[in-house]
């Protein structure tokens, strides 16, 4: 026990014992409905204790031998419902110390007794019923429910001449369950949660079939989601039955034995229950054939019971069933016993000793006492449930299925329906679960209102038999119906996480989430949305509030009782880091987790999450044509993750790689590998699969790249076979449609084709819808070969389509600006329009004036300066950057000093008079 106060002696005294006094400490207390006075200091107690009346006051007296004078403020002002005063005479009586208590009223009751180790005199006080006076303890008024509806309670009066308690209980029989639809409706009070009036029905989370993405639903199953605890509504007589236990009642007689079995009786009412244990031995050892056996028997189990539902210890359980079993025993006829029969069945059922519930659960059908009784069919549903728990479907099922044959109560067949439902699911048959609870809610009405489970475990086989539409309305319908019940956060989690698999708005399963949070607050069962949560916003998390959100995530794993929190818990931080595209970060949590629980039973999710995330990595490198890094971290997970789960797109990643790196017959190699895995799972059930999780190439996309890497290989021929296989060239990416129109025209031009080359190039610029940055190559090469087939117009449209579109680009590249001035610049000068030469090379200068454009500034200086217009190339060539290294500079400086020197000598020349004449003659 945890009480490890060995409690020796209870007496409800009037007599005191004249031992050894010394100073004695006092302390006093308020907790709960007890006002606590404790004396301590002695090993043996000499004290008395009255209850008098004076002054229209109840005072109670007690005379002790000494108290510590220290002590004797503190106890006299202290503020509860019951003691109005204090006061402490010394030496009144026998030298004794007289502690008076003042009451507040006349049914203020008192008791007091000893205990050792430490050894105290307590005398407590409390709200009596009613009465004045220690010696009447008279019956309690009848317990009330919420909705002010008496209840009725057990009454079990010990008759005072023939010492047996009455056998006819009051009012109604006490297992008999009223199911009143007022009663049920008064009841659906308490059910409801906080009211939303801008959206109580939760129609912001309901999922439009517009929004249903297959894809989604295909990615989705790589995701980690829990298995939410089974709920099973709590039998409506079991409930009952703890609501209204016994009201256990002994009239006054006056005698002593009845002054014992009364202070037993409120020693169990003050539920002080090791206390009550000990004194029931005492008692049965001193009136072993006590006419309150019977009732105090039975009063055992109950303090057992209650014993073990507030400390958790098997050893109170052990006790309370063989408590019952021998009262049943000794007491069969007892009003108490039938009650205690089924208790003992549905105790081992709370403890899921199946087993041993269904031993007394059969015992109470098979007694002949309880007959057509309502208890008999109670039995019968609790066995069911225990066969359901031990994997007895069979057993189960036709046990149901004989109580609905003789059952005519509606209620009683609509508990039926529901349990059936139940076991379909407890065995993992979910798709004869749903079809049974779906038919127990059509023909009974009283199914949504009482019993939650055929909506929640309905929504969970749902959700794990892939019906997730229909399992999102069962999740809408439940938190609708059940908004305060304890797993209602577990339904609208669910609905968040079904929103995002059927491919619905983001904001809209965040939403769902926040709803959960904020519904339920800091209830455990949040903490699956809640870890959702932190997990979505990790992307955007700075790197000290990112180590914070990962302790919130710890520290609420570790709070739940869910099975595989951590698990999920260690899947929530990974998909936190992959959405923040930090790939090593995620497979190094997932692998640390794997290592530490390699016999988990879906461990295999958590392996294929690892070979996920490794392709991330690959694709994101990829993406940045950082090919070196791309192969260094294949070659660091080739040996592990990626030895026995070989992914196809990790072979075109390869390829990509070695494409780039020059290595071309690797890169073939590769290509062809895919090539031919894509051609095994076409038209298969697992080629969408594949397609959806994993970045493999389309046959035109992969056609592509071997067609590029076989003219990079000096292979054209296979090259151009390879073009021509390319179904779809509008379905490639802009990139890639690009790129096939620039390879065929080299090919075609490779083969002499230039017409076949230029028309290429010539649709592609005329159709081009794309990024217009896209096509400036394209419009290049095409004014390259116009311009080389003497076609000047059109190569100076294409030059001009080009020069547009670098002219409204913000970001056009100095590469792009250089070739497009001397390439153009040198069309028009070689076809004699230097005027237009300057016009496009001014143009472009000064619209990129912040590129360091010497050579085009040069350009255009030494076209103005051929034109005579040196003082125009000055201004240009005045704007070249002056340094050593560059060599335009130094051009544009020796062109003037040369002009400046031509323009002097002239001038001398003028001078010599011989010279003057020829000078004229000319």
């Amino acid at each position: 026990m945890k009480n490890t106060q060995k409690i020796l002696l209870v007496i409800f005294l009037t007599f005191g014992c004249k031992l050894h006094a010394a100073d004695v400490k006092a302390a006093v207390s308020y907790e709960g409905d007890t006002f606590n006075f404790e004396l301590a200091g002695q090993k043996n107690w000499d004290y008395d204790l009255k209850r008098v009346k004076a002054n229209g006051q109840t005072k109670v007296q007690l005379f002790v031998k000494s108290v510590d004078q220290g002590t004797i403020n503190q106890i006299k002002n202290i503020n509860n419902p019951y003691v109005q005063s204090v006061s402490i005479s010394p030496n009144a009586i026998d030298n004794k110390y007289l502690i008076e208590f003042t009451l507040k009223g006349a049914n203020i009751e008192t008791f007091d007794y000893l205990t050792d180790q430490p050894s105290k005199l307590i005398l407590d006080f409390y709200a009596g019923d009613g009465s004045s006076g220690t010696d009447s303890i008279k019956e309690t008024a009848p317990v009330k429910e919420k909705t002010g509806k008496k209840v009725a309670v057990q009454k079990l009066d010990v008759d005072t001449e023939t010492g047996k308690i009455q056998r006819t209980p009051a009012d109604v029989d006490y297992l008999k369950i009223t199911n009143a639809e007022t009663d049920i409706q008064s009841s659906l009070l308490g059910k409801s949660g906080l009211f939303d009036a801008g959206d109580s029905q939760f129609k912001r989370f309901t999922m439009n079939e517009s929004d249903y993405n297959d894809e989604s639903v295909i990615r989705s199953r790589s995701n980690y989601y829990l298995k939410f605890p089974v709920l099973e509504t709590e039998f409506t007589f079991w409930k009952k039955m703890k609501e209204n236990p016994p009201d256990y009642e002994i009239k006054s007689t006056g005698d002593d034995e009845n002054k014992q079995a009364r202070l037993l009786k409120t020693l169990f009412n003050k539920k002080r229950l090791l206390v009550f244990l000990q004194t029931y031995d005492w008692f049965i050892g001193k009136y072993p054939n006590s006419k309150y056996r019977e009732m105090l028997a039975y009063m055992k189990g109950d303090a057992l019971v209650q014993l073990w539902n507030d400390e958790n210890n098997t050893v109170f359980y052990d006790r309370a069933q063989e408590s019952y079993r021998e009262a049943l025993e000794l007491f069969p006829d007892s009003v108490l016993a039938e009650r205690a029969s089924l208790m003992t069945g549905l105790l081992a059922q709370d403890r899921h000793d199946y087993m041993n519930s269904v031993r007394r659960f059969n015992l109470h059908v098979q007694n002949k006492r309880y007959t057509g009784k309502p208890s008999q069919i109670y039995a019968q549903l609790a066995m069911a449930s225990s066969y359901s728990k031990m994997k007895r479907l069979d057993d189960a099922i036709s046990l149901l299925n004989q109580v609905e044959k003789t059952s005519k109560d509606s209620n009683i067949l609509a508990e039926i329906a529901v349990r059936k439902g139940d076991v379909y699911f407890y065995s993992k048959k979910l798709t004869e679960a749903i079809s049974t609870y779906e038919k127990a809610a059509e023909q009974y009405p009283l199914v949504p209102k009482l019993f939650p489970s055929a909506y929640f475990n309905k929504m969970e086989a749902l959700f794990w038999n892939a019906k997730y539409r229909e399992s999102h309305k069962a999740a809408l319908d439940f938190a609708k119906y059940f908004p305060s019940h304890e797993y209602a956060p577990f339904a609208l989690t669910r609905v968040g996480e079904l929103l995002d698999i059927m491919g619905a708005d983001q904001g809209k399963a965040v939403g769902a989430y926040l709803e959960t949070h904020f519904r339920y607050g800091n209830s455990p069962k949040t903490i699956v949305a809640k870890l959702h949560l932190l997990s979505t916003r990790m992307k955007s998390m700075k790197p000290e509030e990112l180590d914070q959100t990962i302790g919130q995530m710890e520290e609420l794993a570790r709070k739940s009782d869910l099975e595989n929190i951590d698990q999920f818990k260690v899947a929530m931080l990974a998909d936190g880091y992959t959405r923040r595209e930090n790939y090593k970060k995620a497979i190094e949590i997932l692998s640390r987790f794997f290592q530490a629980n390699p016999t988990r039973p879906d461990v295999k999710q958590v392996t294929e999450r690892i070979v996920k995330n490794v392709g991330d990595e690959l694709k994101s490198l990829s993406d940045k044509s950082d090919y070196k890094e791309l192969l260094k971290t294949y070659k660091q997970y080739s040996d592990t993750w990626l030895k026995t789960d070989r992914r196809i797109d990790t072979e075109y990643f390869l390829g990509l790689a070695y494409e780039n790196a020059g290595a071309y017959d690797a890169a073939l190699e590769k290509y062809q590998k895919v090539s031919e895995q894509l051609a095994k799972i076409k038209g298969t059930a697992a080629e969408k699969e594949i397609y959806v999780n994993q970045y493999v190439p389309h046959f035109d996309n992969l056609y592509l790249r071997q067609a590029q890497s076989s003219y990079d290989n000096s292979k054209p021929q296979e090259a151009y076979q390879l073009l021509q296989k390319i179904e779809k060239p509008l379905a490639l990416s802009e990139p890639e449609q690009v790129e096939r129109v620039r390879l065929a025209s080299r090919l075609y031009e490779a083969k002499g084709d230039n017409g076949t080359a230029i028309r290429y190039l010539k649709e592609l610029s005329q159709l081009w819808q794309g990024d217009p940055k896209l096509s400036v190559p394209v419009l290049f090469k095409l004014a390259a070969m116009q311009s080389h087939e003497k076609d000047i117009n059109a190569a100076v449209q294409s030059y001009e389509k080009c020069k547009d579109i670098l002219l409204k680009s913000k970001d056009s590249s100095v590469t792009d600006v250089s070739r497009l001035a001397d390439s153009y610049a040198q069309v028009l000068v070689d076809s004699k329009r230097a005027n237009e030469a300057i016009t496009m090379l001014s143009e472009v200068i000064e619209r990129f004036d912040q590129h360091p454009l010497s050579e085009q500034r040069f350009l255009l200086g030494d076209l103005y300066f051929k034109r005579g217009e040196t003082k125009k190339a000055d201004v240009v060539w005045q704007k070249i950057k002056d340094n050593d290294q560059d060599v335009w500079k130094s051009l544009s400086n020796e062109k003037l000093k040369q002009a400046a020197w031509d323009v002097n000598y002239k001038k001398h020349l003028k001078r010599i008079p011989a010279m003057s004449l020829l000078e004229e003659s000319k």
